[in-house]
Order: structure tokens, then C-alpha cells, then sequence
């Protein structure tokens, strides 16, 4: 599905103004402009090719940026980030960060997002590379070698939801933060739910309920890794750390308070 197309047309149709670049990519402008520093964090970033790309209509990242940003407008978070390098995932040589689309603080917890907007209905869980699965690449106590490598094995098993990424996400905040047990950090996979004010757009009927299949298909992958990593966190004894699946659907009354709120959710549907 041409979901680039879909949300220009459906953009259109509601007034907000789009622009044209070339078929199918088109730009909207951020609901709240970024820092110089901001910009520069971004361009940083492994999926930023460009001072623009993160513009684009379709853009995970552009998702990322205006909720974060109109969550920092309301004063509840601070040292906004986007695009964070935070460590390379194995102790090998060569190979690259792990980078995080969103870091903040928030009542002095550390906080990790990984944000997805439209590709868990297009794409499917990757699979990691031989490296993954060699032990001695792990830079763990020894005790949890085999915990770590069940995990990326489980992580095998997901169809759609993205569980091998947050496995390598998971091992760089951990090589990243290993000496800071004090340290209360927040690690969270945030994903736009379809909506049916979306849905509604699509005028193949046969379309919208392959869609809906896929929420809910997507949805018990979510809930299932969920419950699968923070069982590994129990397992391994990492108490620091919190792993927590959630939609943008839902931590949307977080920015309630702002003059923005009510743009965010025209603009995604809400």
C-alpha cells in the first residue's frame, strides 16, 4: 500500500499544507521548529540523509520530533535529544551504535524511545546477523550469556513487531549504562497505532480489513514482548531498567496541556 500517497491525499482533503517534492515524497513542516543543536543531532543520525528527510509525511522520525517536541513545550520533560548514538551493541570490532530516535529526562529517570509510525504495516521483524548468536561477542557476566542468546533467539519467532531491534537496543543501553546502578532508565518502543479515522480513508474495503487484521496481529506481538523482556530483565536481575511497549494513541493526553495538543491529533489522526 502506498501509504505516502494515502496520507498526502488525506492531508489534502482536511487542509493541512503539504509540499510536493516528488512523487510520492512530499513535506510538511514540524508542529514546532527545532533547536539549532536539535537539527544537527538529527542529521547525525543513521536514517537522516538530509536536513529535510525527517519532514516527510510518512517520516517515523518526523513522528517522533513533534510529539517529543510538544511533550517538552508542556515542561514535563527536559534534555531532549533525537537520534542518540548510545553504544555499539557487541564488544567486536567494526559494526555501528545502536541509535535511539528520542532521549529525554523526566524526574530525574532516563528515558529511551524507539518510534515507529508506518512500518510495522509494511515491513516485518528483521532478523540479526550470525554475530548475535556467537556468545563471546556478548559483553555480560558470564551467568547471563544464556539468557541473552535465549532472547535473540525468541526474538527470531516475532512475524512483524520489531523484537530483534530492540534486542540490540536493549545490549547498548546496557554497555552503555552497565556501571550506573543507580541510574533509573526507561527504555520504550512507542508505535502509532492505525486509526480508524485512517482506515476510513481507504476506499478497498478489502485494504482496510487487511489493515485491521495486522493492528491486531501487531498488538499481541507488542504485549507478548512485553512480557518476554521483562521476564529477561527479572531473570538476569537488571532492576533499573524498565521495558515498556506502548502507542502514541495512548501517551497522547501527555501533551493535554499544550496549545499543540489538538494539531498533533489532526495531523495523526487522533
Amino acid at each position: 500500500m502506498d501509504f505516502a500517497k494515502m496520507l498526502s491525499q488525506a492531508y489534502s482533503n482536511v487542509g493541512l499544507k503539504i509540499k510536493p517534492v516528488e512523487t510520492p515524497i512530499f513535506y510538511i513542516e514540524p508542529i514546532i521548529k527545532l533547536t539549532e543543536e536539535q537539527e544537527e543531532q538529527l542529521l547525525e543520525g543513521d536514517g537522516q540523509k538530509n536536513r529535510n528527510e525527517y519532514k516527510q509525511i510518512n517520516s517515523s522520525t518526523g513522528l517522533a520530533v513533534n510529539y517529543y517536541k510538544v511533550l517538552e513545550d508542556t515542561g514535563k520533560i527536559e534534555e531532549l535529544q533525537f537520534e542518540k548514538k548510545v553504544e555499539k551493541p557487541l564488544k567486536i570490532k567494526g559494526g555501528r551504535c545502536a541509535n535511539l530516535d528520542v532521549t529525554y529526562k523526566k524526574e530525574g529517570n532516563l528515558f529511551y524511545v524507539e518510534s515507529k509510525f508506518l512500518e510495522p504495516y509494511y515491513s516485518s521483524n528483521e532478523h540479526n546477523t550470525e554475530s548475535y548468536f556467537k556468545k563471546d561477542n556478548y559483553d555480560v557476566p558470564d551467568n547471563d550469556k544464556d539468557a541473552w542468546y535465549a532472547l535473540l533467539v525468541d526474538a527470531q519467532n516475532y512475524k512483524i513487531y520489531n523484537f530483534s531491534q530492540i534486542c540490540r537496543h536493549l545490549m547498548a543501553i546496557w554497555r552503555k549504562h552497565k556501571e550506573d546502578k543507580l541510574l533509573k532508565i526507561v527504555f520504550q518502543s512507542v508505535m502509532w497505532k492505525m486509526t480508524e479515522k485512517f482506515i476510513s480513508t481507504i476506499e478497498d474495503e478489502e485494504k482496510q480489513e487487511i489493515l485491521r487484521a495486522r493492528i491486531k496481529f501487531i498488538d499481541e506481538e507488542s504485549k507478548s514482548c512485553q512480557h518476554r523482556i521483562n521476564d529477561f530483565l527479572n531473570q538476569i536481575g537488571w532492576n533499573n531498567l524498565t521495558f515498556e511497549c506502548v502507542y502514541y494513541n495512548e501517551i497522547v493526553e501527555d501533551i493535554s496541556s499544550s496549545k499543540y495538543y489538538s494539531k498533533f491529533r489532526k495531523r495523526y489522526f487522533l
